[in-house]
C-alpha cells in the first residue's frame, strides 16, 4: 500500500546569514562559469546592478489543467504565478535591487488594460539562493550556467513561518521549475520557465524576449 509523505517541519536557525556579504551570481556558478557567459548577461546579474526595466512580450504562456489550477489557487496567497493563458502577451519586467536582494515584477498585460504583476525576491545568503514567493513561499534554487545560457532550478519549496520552515512535499508542490536566461544579442534576452510536477509532467510554461526600456 502506497503512502503519501506528510508535510514536514524544520526549526530555522537562529543565526542567519547576512543577505548583503556575498558575491551575488558569480560566486554562486564560480570564475569559470561567469566568464563563459556572454558580456550583457553578466551586466544583468552583476553584484551592484541598478534598478532597471525591461520590455518585450510573452509570446507563449500555457497550462496545463493542473497548472491552471494551481495558478487559480495562487490568487489566495498572492499570485505566485500568472493566471492567464495565451500568445503575444505584452509584459514588462522591473528589476529592483534592494536590501534583501533583487525583486523581480513581471507585470502581464492583456487588451483592454487589464495587468497581472507577479512578484518574487531572489536572496543570496552564503552560498545558497533562494526565491520568495507572496505568503512566506519559499524556492531554494541551484543557480548554474551552461553554453552561455544561466540557469535557475527549483530545489523544494517551503513556507517560511521565522523559526518555523514548513516544507512542502513533491506531490503537492506545483514541481520542478526551471528558468532559463538566454541572451540573444543586441540587448535582447530570452526568458524561459518550465514547470514540471514529479507525477503529471509540464503544468506551466512559458517564454519571451526583452530588451531594457529605451534601448533603439
Amino acid at each position: 500500500m502506497s503512502s503519501v509523505a506528510p508535510l514536514s517541519w524544520q526549526v530555522a536557525g537562529r543565526a542567519q546569514p547576512d543577505p548583503g556579504s556575498h558575491g551575488g551570481v558569480r560566486a554562486l556558478i564560480g570564475e569559470s562559469a561567469w566568464a563563459g557567459l556572454p558580456a550583457a548577461v553578466r551586466a544583468r546579474f552583476a553584484e551592484h546592478a541598478e534598478a532597471i526595466e525591461y520590455h518585450g512580450s510573452f509570446e507563449v504562456v500555457r497550462a496545463s489543467r493542473l497548472g491552471w489550477l494551481f495558478a487559480q489557487l495562487g490568487r489566495l496567497i498572492g499570485t505566485p504565478v500568472v493566471p492567464w493563458v495565451g500568445e503575444n502577451m505584452p509584459a514588462i519586467v522591473h528589476v529592483l535591487p534592494n536590501d534583501r536582494g533583487v525583486t523581480w515584477l513581471r507585470e502581464y498585460q492583456r487588451a483592454g488594460g487589464a495587468r497581472c504583476v507577479v512578484r518574487s525576491t531572489k536572496v543570496i545568503a552564503g552560498n545558497a539562493m533562494t526565491e520568495r514567493l507572496p505568503a512566506r513561499l519559499c524556492m531554494p534554487l541551484h543557480v548554474y550556467a551552461a553554453q552561455g545560457t544561466l540557469h535557475f532550478v527549483s530545489r523544494g519549496y517551503y513556507f517560511d513561518l521565522g523559526w518555523l520552515h514548513v516544507a512542502l512535499p513533491s506531490w503537492l508542490s506545483p514541481g520542478v521549475t526551471h528558468v532559463e536566461h538566454i541572451d540573444e544579442g543586441d540587448g535582447w534576452f530570452r526568458f524561459t520557465m518550465t514547470v514540471r510536477h514529479p507525477l503529471f509532467g509540464e503544468v506551466y510554461f512559458q517564454t519571451g524576449r526583452f530588451r531594457a526600456a529605451g534601448e533603439a
